[in-house]
């Protein structure tokens, strides 16, 4: 316990030590405390200064003697009102830090593959932009996919997907329907060879890109200013796409 307020083992030690002694020269202190009476004095001004023990001299020696053991609640009473003080200053650092968007890299199959994952973390919808067959396989292919697609359902997490019909990539749970908690539109033609990356967007201000290179990476935005003016791209996207068949995908 005195060590959780802030003193070292020997400091601890030291002052039970005097606590049960009363009043004491140095050497029966430290017999009793069992540290070096050598070293005892690098310490146990620091237990003056804290309040918990006072020092007087008597016939030419110096004696130690503890104060009310009330003195501890002293102690963390003063360090609570000096938190108390300096929250302020701590709020205003926290409330900087979450204006700045954080910015995660992920490497490898396995590290996309937990990118992905962020999607069951969303609390009711991803927005996925899919260009094709490369991205499914960079992030773990059908098999992680069908049962991605199984604990986003039993989660209620539902999807709006566009995929480029001219190169997609097909699963077991790919199919646009209610059933799937998927709804699909087929991006415009014109753009199949225009979108090279992944985009995720996820509901809790975060957002994914995947780039489908030869070294599969993945990149998580922490950001909702970010992931807004994402959802409002996607947006205009999505109008601008054709909406597949139930069953279809």
């Amino acid at each position: 316990m005195l060590k959780d307020i802030g003193l070292t083992d020997k400091e601890a030690k030291t002052y039970l030590a005097i606590l049960e002694l009363g009043s004491s020269t140095i050497k029966p202190i430290a017999l009793r405390a069992g540290v070096k009476r050598t070293s005892i004095y690098n310490f146990i001004d620091h237990l003056v200064e804290l309040g918990l023990i006072s020092q007087a001299e008597i016939r030419g020696r110096t004696h130690y003697k503890a104060e009310p053991p009330e003195k501890l609640l002293d102690i963390q009473n003063r360090r609570l009102r000096t938190l108390e003080h300096s929250m302020p200053q701590f709020l205003s650092l926290y409330n900087d830090m979450g204006s700045k968007p954080r910015i995660s890299y992920f490497e490898g199959p396995e590290q996309v593959r937990n990118l992905a994952n962020e999607g069951l973390n969303c609390k009711d919808e991803i927005l996925y932009i899919w260009p094709g067959p490369e991205l499914t396989e960079i992030t773990g292919g059908k098999r992680f996919w069908n049962e991605f697609s199984l604990r986003r359902i039993e989660k209620n997490i539902g999807v709006k997907l566009v995929r480029f019909q001219g190169k997609d990539s097909l699963w077991d749970a790919s199919a646009s329907g209610l059933e799937y908690l998927r709804e699909t539109r087929w991006a415009p033609k014109e753009l199949e060879n225009t979108v090279d990356m992944g985009v995720a967007i996820y509901d809790n201000g975060k957002v994914g890109l995947f780039a489908p290179d030869r070294d599969s990476y993945g990149i998580l935005i922490e950001s909702q200013s970010y992931e807004r003016t994402m959802r409002m791209l996607f947006n205009f996207l999505w109008i601008a796409s054709k909406a597949a068949k139930p069953g279809e995908g």
